[in-house]
């Protein structure tokens, strides 16, 4: 069977508030409670001593409850932001032992030996927890809404699960985003991608935090269509952003939020680009949400000013390392800013929750083709006037006969941003020359990234009041100097580029 659902992790157990404030809600919009059932449920998760499922992005478990036994197959599916679509195969058992054998072979991939796979399973990690379930009636469509609260455990290590799934069992999958929607707008959830199985695993081998970048472009074929030229960009970015939310919770890791703040950027940049051809009034309530959504980030920037300052391996921690006063004024900077706008609260807004959800439904629902034409054409069509609109912009914005400064250059960053985004969206339908194009523009955006750090060093530096301000002041206006210089001969390098399309 398929299985198509929406994921949220809650901060902790939920039913009561679940039950507080959901129910009625449901209730009030004549969403129909047909039944409740509490379970208490126990998983044992098998793999291979090769990792096999794991390998093919395939669950496989034994859950008991009451006596009574169950083996499920999950296989790879696809996610988009919370969405999971995905086949599911469960067989009843007589005892909590597996047997791969007694699911049908077409299940399997083709090179999989199943006999042999069956002989040297192994239990990998538990988990275990109290399932309430609901069934609710919704526009003519059944979903199961699940909650569930236990913990995945291993040997030697547990983490919490505070899940609500939504399940659709029969109708339409707009019936999930309405019951989504009534649950964001009550209770603190965030949507997850993040599976029982994958959180598993995770105990098992040990937490990555490290960041996953972007590709150098967005994958494109040149004969994608507009619309799923645009909801490439659009899964891109969500996944860009659940990964990178999942791992700051998971490790607090503070370079995560600079991918997080990226992805947002991006989700924006997509929307703002495919706008003027998949108008709708679904495309334009996500592009005002975003664009206020994206403002709640913008101390992004300065926390990430204050980690190059602080990074050993900055250009400039020689120096500043021997001005332990200003180190510990910048340090109480990023102490202040962290706790100022708690990201974690952040992940957990109902705005941010909301984004995603859109952004997911416009994916699956394509409500422009109500209001629009021009969607269907190939991207490529749209493609060439699009990024020439955005570099006459940025010409524009900084001409050749024009010197700049550092006020100058803060001015365009936005605009050079934007322009750099496009052509990460749509760079890929043109093979020649756009790295050796994109490359002295890059490297412009990083200078202005490192204007910006000493601009900030320079006013803290003026903040402090240190023994030492005269000396470091010197110093910042010359590195200053010196990096403007260097700016001001790239952009001369950039603006002398052919464009590549």
């Amino acid at each position: 069977m398929s299985e198509i659902e929406l994921k949220f992790v809650t901060r902790d157990g939920a039913h009561q508030a679940f039950k507080d404030r959901v129910l009625p809600l449901f209730e009030k919009n004549n969403i129909t409670l047909i039944s409740h059932t509490e379970l208490r449920l126990e998983n044992d998760y098998y793999d291979t001593v090769n990792h096999d499922f794991q390998e093919s992005k395939m669950g496989f478990r034994v859950r008991g409850n009451n006596g009574s036994y169950e083996q499920t197959l999950k296989t790879n599916g696809k996610v988009s932001g919370g969405l999971h679509q995905r086949a599911e195969y469960n067989i009843d058992l007589d005892a909590p032992e597996p047997d791969l054998t007694l699911f049908d072979t077409s299940v399997w991939p083709s090179s999989w030996n199943i006999p042999s796979m069956n002989s040297k399973l192994e239990k990998q990690f538990s988990t275990h927890f109290t399932r309430h379930a609901y069934i609710v009636e919704v526009e003519k469509s059944r979903v199961e809404v699940v909650l569930d609260c236990g913990e995945a455990a291993t040997d030697k290590a547990s983490s919490p699960i505070n899940e609500i799934e939504l399940e659709l069992q029969s109708g339409d999958l707009d019936s999930l985003f309405i019951l989504a929607t009534h649950i964001n707008s009550c209770m603190d959830v965030r949507l997850s991608d993040v599976s029982k199985a994958a959180q598993g695993y995770q105990l098992l081998h040990g937490f990555n935090a490290k960041v996953k970048p972007l590709p150098d472009f967005l994958p494109l074929n040149p004969k994608s269509s507009t619309e799923e030229a645009f909801s490439s960009a659009l899964q891109l970015a969500l996944a860009h952003w659940q990964h990178h939310e999942y791992v700051f919770i998971e490790s607090g890791s503070i370079k995560t939020l600079a991918e997080v703040a990226k992805s947002v950027r991006l989700l924006l940049q997509s929307v703002s680009l495919y706008l003027p051809v998949l108008q709708c009034p679904e495309m334009l309530a996500l592009h005002k949400k975003l664009i206020a959504y994206a403002q709640q980030w913008a101390w992004q920037d300065d926390l990430q000013s204050l980690r190059y300052l602080l990074s050993k391996k900055s250009l400039f921690h020689k120096t500043l390392s021997k001005h332990p006063a200003i180190v510990s004024y910048l340090q109480g900077r990023k102490a202040g800013l962290l706790h100022a706008h708690d990201p974690a609260s952040l992940f957990f807004d109902s705005m941010a929750t909301d984004i995603k959800l859109k952004a997911i439904d416009l994916i699956n629902a394509k409500p422009w083709r109500r209001e629009a034409t021009g969607y269907d054409l190939l991207v490529l069509d749209h493609a060439k006037g699009w990024l020439s609109q955005g570099w006459q912009t940025v010409q524009q914005s900084m001409p050749a006969n024009k010197t700049m400064g550092p006020a100058n250059y803060t001015l365009v960053e936005v605009v050079l941003r934007q322009t750099l985004w496009s052509g990460f969206l749509l760079g890929d339908l043109f093979l020649e020359e756009r790295g050796n194009f994109r490359a002295p523009w890059l490297d412009l955006l990083t200078g202005i990234e490192e204007l910006n750090a000493l601009l900030m060093l320079r006013q803290a530096v003026q903040d402090s009041e240190l023994e030492t301000q005269d000396e470091l002041s010197k110093w910042t206006s010359s590195k200053l100097t010196v990096l403007v210089k260097v700016m001001e001969r790239t952009r001369a390098v950039a603006l002398e580029r052919d464009i590549y399309w």
